[in-house]
Formats: structure tokens, C-alpha cells, sequence
């Protein structure tokens, strides 16, 4: 994909991950984001279904580094005359810590006792983002 058409939901993008091959990529193209929520991208490398690829948008203005965005491979067409490969993806979201009933993450009681004191502001965690 030579040059990026910059249309409504196309983005020029990053992917890193690990081909079916299990080397490790790094590969800039477009993603395209249809209204239905549908992303895709065409990569040389094809990752395993179900594997996992780490995308950051690129930015023409240098100071605006973004942070990678972990997807899951959904499905991963066969390569095509040019090399590349559709490859379908999903948004991954962080899970949630839900506490399990009777387990603590410390043996130690005064860990158990103590309280947790609030963030300074919500608004650093909207620039944040854990996956785990």
C-alpha cells in the first residue's frame, strides 16, 4: 500500500507483532475502519488467527507519539499476487481485577488493612491505558 488515501476511517498506522512464522515485525500501512466497526489492514507478515498485533497511529506531527493499541487477528486471508495479506482484527479492552473470593494478592495482614488513597485526577487515567 504505497501511499495513504487518507479517507474517512483510513489510518496510517504501525502493526508489530509476531508472524506465523513466530518472528517478530514491525509494519507501517493503512488501516481501514469501515462504518460497521470493521477494521482490517493488509500486512506482508501474517500473524496467527487469534494472535495477538500491537497497532500505533502514525502522526505526521512528530511530538504526538502515540501509544500501541493491542488487537486480536480474527481471520488472515491468503496472500494475494502483491505479498500481503488481509487480516481482520478485533480490539482488545484491559480486563478488569475482579477480587476472588477468599484469595489475597499478600499473606501479610497490615498489606490487607491498608487503604488505597485516590488518584490526584481521573483525567491521567484517560491518558493510560494497562493491558494485561
Amino acid at each position: 500500500m504505497g501511499e495513504s488515501s487518507h479517507l474517512d476511517g483510513n489510518y496510517r498506522i504501525e502493526v508489530s507483532g509476531w508472524g506465523f512464522d513466530s518472528d517478530f515485525f514491525v509494519e507501517q500501512t493503512d488501516l481501514f475502519w469501515d462504518r460497521s466497526g470493521d477494521k482490517k489492514v493488509f500486512l506482508r507478515h501474517a500473524p496467527s488467527e487469534g494472535g495477538l498485533v500491537f497497532i500505533r497511529l502514525l502522526s505526521a506531527d512528530l511530538t504526538n507519539n502515540s501509544l500501541p493499541v493491542a488487537y486480536q487477528v480474527a481471520a488472515v486471508q491468503p496472500m494475494d499476487c502483491s505479498g500481503r495479506s488481509e487480516i481482520r482484527l478485533t480490539q482488545m479492552h484491559p480486563r478488569t481485577k475482579v477480587p476472588q473470593m477468599g484469595e489475597i494478592a499478600s499473606y501479610r495482614l497490615e498489606d490487607c488493612q491498608r487503604t488505597c488513597e485516590p488518584k490526584e485526577s481521573s483525567a491521567q487515567l484517560e491518558h493510560e491505558e494497562i493491558l494485561q
